[in-house]
């Protein structure tokens, strides 16, 4: 056996092998230290490198894309058995008879071979030919949903969400009313010692042409301008036994550029994050509260909020999936509450190396104002998945 050796992996289509003569490897002993502390480094995309490590025990974990992933490997039947996402992908180990440091990994299913080298040294690898079944070096896109879908781990990604709003009340026309919103919700994590992630998750509106009773029975039309900023700087961990638990602070920055779209004061609060992760998906929601402290405005922010979300997975990076949230306004004197009842379709697709999480969500105000409301909600949500640099630990 030779130990901390690192796999040199490169990508081969089958009947790429050029002129070498391969051997069935069914030795078990000899598989076994092809993976026994080994070390694999791949090269999921430019800049983007993920870390394998592959212990004696059987063991092995994934660092890919600030995050890891649970990794294992076994020989049975003699064939090397690689654990990804929860289950063993079998693959047949062959040897090149000209070098003895050469090998050839096949997968029965689909036929696709892996050609790597034993070598002193760090090398650098390339990811399978369809990055999104995950391999022994990469992340499968069922696995990045599942990290995506659970608030608590350290993946950052840049979120695009595209709102088409419906309204509808007793005003004359309100029916009729209906506006496209922009918001740019991104997450910047941050991995603590403890196994818990520190998060500062600011979402900024852009209303295009938003519906504002103008007080004569009629609507002005606001936009293109931005609304007030919210954001939230919180920290959230999930224990062994699948709870998720975080707390932290909620608040708004009077940014908006229409008197219509804000009430130019800032808001702080406390929040609460609570909720269930598992085989079957996740479940949870994030209760805040804010007060108003400061700003030139005189319309007071006492509102609380509950963001609660869901994700129940379909396979291959599907999932039933929403999160939409709650308000109750203390300020009002009636119809306090706002109530949307939200269910959506989501995919992740790893797309030329980096994954993508593309959802459409569709949201029913049960309980809106009386006199004018968004009624319904449809939901476009683009969000690649970008390296965090801080959160790099090759």
């Amino acid at each position: 056996m030779v130990p901390n050796r690192l796999f040199i992996l490169l990508i081969l289509l089958s009947g790429q092998s050029h002129a070498q003569t391969w051997q069935a490897l069914t030795d078990e002993a000899e598989i076994r230290a092809l993976f026994t502390d080994t070390v694999l480094t791949t090269q999921l995309k430019d800049g983007v490198v993920a870390t394998s490590r592959y212990n004696s025990d059987g063991t092995g974990e994934l660092s890919a894309w600030g995050d890891i992933f649970v990794r294992g490997w076994k020989v049975e039947n003699g064939q090397a058995c690689i654990l990804i996402d929860g289950n063993y992908r079998c693959l047949d180990m062959e040897k090149d008879a000209d070098s003895s440091n050469e090998y050839r990994a096949t997968d029965p299913v689909n036929g696709e071979s892996v050609l790597f080298s034993l070598a002193e040294g760090r090398a650098t690898g390339m990811p399978t030919s369809d990055p999104n079944t995950g391999g022994a070096g990469g992340p499968s896109a069922e696995e990045i949903a599942a990290k995506l879908a659970n608030p608590t781990n350290p993946v950052m990604t840049i979120g695009n969400n595209i709102d088409f709003v419906f309204f509808d009340g007793d005003l004359p026309g309100a029916g009729s009313e209906s506006s496209v919103r922009y918001v740019f919700q991104t997450v910047f994590p941050l991995k603590l010692s403890d196994g818990g992630t520190a998060f500062f998750r600011p979402a900024i509106p852009v209303m295009f042409n938003e519906p504002v009773p103008d007080g004569q029975g009629g609507f002005n039309s606001v936009g293109t301008d931005l609304a007030d900023m919210g954001f939230d700087l919180s920290y959230g961990k999930t224990t062994a036994a699948g709870l998720l638990w975080g707390g932290g602070v909620a608040g708004t920055i009077p940014i908006a550029t229409d008197d219509a779209l804000g009430k130019d004061r800032w808001g702080l609060g406390p929040e609460l994050l609570l909720g269930r992760v598992g085989k079957w998906g996740v479940v949870g929601g994030v209760l805040s509260h804010q007060w108003d402290f400061a700003g030139s405005g005189n319309a007071d922010i006492n509102l609380t909020s509950l963001n609660y979300f869901y994700a129940f997975p379909l396979g291959g990076g599907w999932q039933i999936a929403s999160g939409p949230a709650i308000t109750y306004d203390h300020t009002k004197a009636d119809d306090k509450l706002t109530l949307p009842l939200g269910i959506g379709l989501a995919k992740t697709s790893i797309i030329a190396g980096r994954p993508w999480k593309f959802q459409v969500q569709y949201w029913n105000y049960v309980e809106r104002a009386d006199v004018f409301a968004p009624e319904h909600q449809i939901r476009i949500s683009i969000s690649p998945v970008v390296a965090a640099p801080w959160n790099d630990d090759r």
